[in-house]
C-alpha cells in the first residue's frame, strides 16, 4: 500500500481540514505551512505533523539539543554512566529521576519478566527507597529499589566501573538519597 496516496484529517487548533494526501502533508510541513501545532489523525489518534519529517541522522533528538552521539546514552543528559556488564545500558539522572534503560535481556531477567518487575525505566528521585552499592569482580552492582503500589518494592540494576560509580554516588548524594554499601 503506497502511504503517500493516503489522505488524513488535519486538525489545527480546533479547525479540522481534509482529508489531505499525506504528500502534501510533509510537503506543508517540510516548507514550514504546517506548524508542531498542526496534528493529523492516524486513525486512532491526533499525532503531530512534525513525525512526518525524517530525519536523516536517527540519533538527532532535537534541533535545539543536536545529536547523541552513537553508543551513547539513550537520553539527552549530561549524567549517564555505562554499565560494566551489559552493553548498551545506561544509569543516567535525567531531571528528576533516575532511569536505567537499554541492554540486552539476561536469564536472570526472564525471572523478574515473569513476575513483573521492571527491567529498565526511571524512578524518581524523591520516591527512590534507597540506592545499594556492592563490590563485585566486573565493578560496582547497584540496585535503585522504589515503591511499587502500596506494600511492593521493585529495584532496576546495573553494574557500574569503581571510577563511575563513586561519581555516581556524589551525585546522589547531592539529592539526599538514601545510600546503603555492602
Amino acid at each position: 500500500m503506497d502511504t503517500n496516496k493516503e489522505e488524513f484529517p488535519v486538525k489545527v487548533d480546533d479547525e479540522i481540514y481534509g482529508p489531505i494526501a499525506m504528500e502534501r502533508l510533509v510537503s506543508d510541513v517540510k516548507s514550514g505551512k504546517l506548524t508542531n501545532e498542526a496534528r493529523f489523525w492516524d486513525g486512532e489518534e491526533w499525532v503531530p505533523v512534525s513525525i512526518l519529517l525524517e530525519k536523516e541522522d536517527p540519533t538527532v533528538w532535537d534541533e535545539d539539543i543536536g545529536s547523541i552521539p552513537q553508543g551513547g546514552p539513550p537520553l539527552p543528559t549530561t549524567s549517564a554512566w555505562k554499565d560494566v556488564n551489559r552493553k548498551g545500558r545506561w544509569v543516567m539522572i535525567y531531571g528528576d529521576h533516575l532511569v536505567i534503560e537499554g541492554g540486552t535481556v539476561n536469564t536472570k531477567d526472564v525471572g523478574r519478566i515473569i513476575v513483573g518487575e521492571p527491567l529498565s525505566g526511571g524512578i524518581p528521585i524523591r520516591k527512590l527507597v534507597n540506592v545499594s552499592f556492592k563490590d563485585s569482580n566486573m565493578g560496582v552492582v547497584i540496585k535503585a529499589s522504589s515503591f511499587h503500589k502500596m506494600y511492593e518494592t521493585y529495584s532496576l540494576e546495573c553494574c557500574l566501573s569503581k571510577d563511575d560509580s563513586t561519581k555516581f554516588m556524589k551525585e546522589l548524594k547531592q539529592a539526599n538519597v538514601r545510600i546503603v554499601s555492602k
